[in-house]
């Protein structure tokens, strides 16, 4: 296979796949629509599960981290150190993160210029 061919096919599947990403976001937003009534539903029935005929639907709590947001991160030095060093002891963590850099391809195929 030559380079156009791979150009060509490279291509045809970045359209497919954003046709599915697409599609996929249509979906998502019909199941996000449908989970809130659902919630709500099981809520004010007080409801913590509903069985149908493959399973259940259950209604958990999820524990979701929070990101480091440097007032967060002062409250908590500070239940150590003095605010002044908590300060510092942010800053420092703030502006040493480590990143990963990878080359990616993308395709453009608007045209737009930035």
């Amino acid at each position: 296979m030559n380079i156009e061919d791979k150009l060509k096919v490279y291509v045809e599947i970045n359209k497919e796949i954003a046709d599915y990403r697409k599609k996929q976001r249509e979906k998502k937003k019909i199941l996000t629509n449908l989970e809130n009534e659902i919630y709500e539903y099981m809520s004010n029935h007080d409801m913590d599960s509903i069985t149908i005929g493959d399973g259940k639907i259950i209604l958990y709590d999820r524990k979701i981290n929070q990101s480091f947001k440097r007032p967060a991160i002062i409250e908590k030095l500070t239940e150590f150190c003095d605010e002044k060093k908590a300060e510092k002891l942010a800053e420092s963590i703030l502006t040493n993160k480590v990143f990963t850099v990878e080359k990616k391809l993308r395709v453009d195929l608007k045209n737009k210029k930035k």
